[in-house]
């Protein structure tokens, strides 16, 4: 007979709605905080509904990722954070394959994704490079006060 601290809770992964938008703020907040996650407003939020996914653990959301669509050739899974107590039962995981379901429904052709956790993604399928050797590299132009010519 296991107890009831060993079991897991019932986790619902469902379709992220604009009413869950203060619940997704309160979850992220301390991956903000942490500069793990990039800051969000509430617009920014409600747009990434359309496309994002909660994991909820008895009307709490606990979990969330989204597909922020940049044209049909790219997305990116952005905002991906479940709660510390949350975290080491699957639950980031499924949020991630939500994602990737979402961006085969819209016909992506590549989705990529920017993260400390890179580990985490290449076990769900994410690598460095695309087929045909394809990587993303990166500027930052307000670090570089430098012009460019």
């Amino acid at each position: 007979m296991t107890s009831a601290a060993t079991q897991h809770p019932e986790i619902l992964i469902r379709a992220a709605n604009p009413i869950d938008v203060p619940q997704i703020r309160t979850l992220i907040a301390p991956f903000v905080e942490q500069k793990k996650l990039l800051p969000r407003s509430d617009e920014e939020l409600t747009e990434l509904t359309r496309n994002g996914f909660v994991a909820e653990v008895d009307k709490q959301v606990v979990g969330f990722a989204a597909v922020e669509v940049y044209s049909r050739k790219l997305a990116e899974l952005v905002c991906l954070a479940v709660a510390e107590p949350y975290q080491g039962m699957g639950i980031g995981r499924r949020l991630v394959r939500q994602c990737i379901r979402r961006a085969r429904e819209l016909n992506i052709l590549e989705l990529m994704a920017i993260s400390a956790s890179d580990g985490f993604l290449k076990s769900c399928g994410f690598d460095y490079s695309l087929p045909e050797q394809k990587r993303a590299l990166f500027y930052q132009p307000l670090a570089d006060k430098d012009e460019v010519d």
